[in-house]
């Protein structure tokens, strides 16, 4: 079993789709649905992130409160990733670190949305 994606709502698809095409992900494809648009990014083959976007949400868009922690991605050079994020408009939870009970090292970047990125290898 593979996961095929993460939905996240968005509150500014231009904004989210410019975050994450700066970390190199692509939009693959998209549609609307009942009014709610879904763009999906791509990077490198894997899993991909689901952008869902509702103009007439009446809402607010609350990651924080629910239930979602955050969202890992692999990478190869956990730093630059890291800074890359920064660079394109992301807030820093907790800068590259040796995470010893996890064996790897990781950094955490809050996205402009306020979904939580972790960014990791294994040492």
């Amino acid at each position: 079993m593979e996961l095929a994606h993460a939905a996240i709502c968005v509150s500014d698809v231009e904004r989210a789709m410019a975050f994450y095409e700066t970390l190199g992900f692509e939009e693959t494809h998209r549609f609307t649905l009942d009014g709610v648009q879904n763009i999906y990014l791509g990077r490198d083959g894997d899993a991909d992130i689901q952008l869902r976007y509702d103009a007439d949400r009446t809402t607010p868009i609350a990651p924080s409160r629910a239930d979602v922690d955050h969202i890992a991605f692999t990478v190869d050079d956990v730093d630059e990733t890291f800074e890359t994020a920064i660079e394109a408009g992301g807030t820093a939870v907790l800068e590259p670190t040796a995470i010893e009970p996890a064996d790897a090292y990781a950094a955490f970047v809050e996205d402009p949305e306020g979904y939580t990125l972790e960014f990791y290898r294994s040492q």
